[in-house]
């Protein structure tokens, strides 16, 4: 089936489009009672409603749609610009991008998957960029858009749809959990406390978890499952497992290696101000992600370096059709790993 429009609506209320526009758009007098009713009973009744955002972004014929998960998807959290330091990074690149192609970028917050279909009905916008964990029924509605869209840091939803035309926008993030596990175990950790995102819902971070085997199995040595402590990407998912980390630490554990940044400085927070351990002299301490906000940190973590505002600046340019090349990861030094004191 098609896209419903409000040319549709017109036609079966029997008016005008600029009269059903009228109607719709919730603008008073000029048009009767009666015919007022009449469309909005038709619109109703096809299933036709205009998206709050969709209505702002009529007459924008250059718009970049940014979507963002609903609370639903985490209840506990106040939404991923509010903990979520690598989407606010991911932003600024795709808005100095925006800007540089004069496009107009517009964030919305979908809430439900009939919210994407309401959206439909809008101005068909220059290209979709979908961050954050969705419902599948969302991004099914999307596929029948004609906008180009990517999809970031989702394998999943490309795992069930092999078919899909939207671009997977994503990196190497086994190569990112190889070189963090790599560098530890160079040094001569061999115990390591893994803190993660959850598993089940994350690629990124299972793939991550692969590349820490791999690295692992050089050395001969194969993961155990008590090491893994699975959490929110966020300071307060650190705090909800301090307990768990310090145990760890107490059994022999001599690093920590935090599958994302913000997780790593919730474990700063934790070793510098609630234990005696120094750092790096008895844990060594590593993320992945090498965001801007490690700069406000009293010492440099060491991270694993991905150009984040570099991604949201080239996806961009993706969604035009020019093509992009991979953007290199590497490990940066700083002074939170040392030699392993066992």
């Amino acid at each position: 089936m098609g896209k419903l429009t409000i040319r549709d609506v017109a036609r079966e209320a029997g008016v005008s489009i600029a009269t059903a526009s009228y109607v719709l758009n919730d603008k008073p007098g000029k048009v009767s009672a009666e015919t007022r009713s009449r469309v909005q009973a038709v619109a109703e009744r096809l299933g036709y409603r205009l998206h709050p955002g969709a209505r702002q972004l009529r007459g924008i014929s250059r718009t970049l749609l940014v979507l963002l998960p609903g609370h639903h998807m985490a209840p506990d959290l106040r939404g991923i610009l509010m903990d979520y330091p690598f989407f606010n990074e991911l932003l600024a690149g795709i808005e100095h991008a925006a800007f540089d192609a004069k496009l107009q970028p517009s964030l919305q917050r979908i809430e439900r998957p009939d919210e994407v279909r309401q959206l439909l009905n809008g101005p068909t916008p220059s290209g979709v960029l979908v961050l954050g964990k969705h419902e599948e029924a969302a991004l099914q509605a999307l596929e029948e858009w004609d906008a180009p869209v990517a999809v970031i840091d989702d394998r999943d939803y490309f795992s069930r749809h092999p078919t899909s035309r939207f671009y997977d926008y994503s990196i190497d993030d086994a190569l990112l959990g190889e070189l963090a596990a790599e560098h530890l175990l160079s040094l001569g950790h061999r115990r390591l406390v893994l803190l993660f995102g959850a598993l089940a819902t994350s690629s990124v971070h299972r793939d991550r978890l692969g590349g820490v085997r791999r690295a692992l199995s050089r050395y001969g040595l194969t993961l155990d499952s008590d090491w893994l402590i699975e959490t929110d990407v966020t300071l307060a998912g650190v705090a909800r497992v301090e307990e768990q980390i310090l145990q760890q630490l107490q059994q022999g554990a001599t690093a920590i290696l935090a599958m994302a940044d913000i997780l790593a400085i919730g474990c700063f927070k934790l070793l510098l101000l609630k234990s005696d351990y120094c750092i790096p002299e008895q844990v060594s301490l590593l993320g992945i992600d090498n965001l801007h906000i490690l700069n406000y940190l009293p010492m440099q973590l060491t991270t694993v370096g991905q150009d984040v505002y570099g991604r949201g600046y080239q996806v961009v340019r993706l969604l035009q059709g020019q093509s992009q090349s991979q953007l290199p990861v590497q490990l940066m030094p700083g002074d939170t790993t040392g030699p392993s004191p066992r």
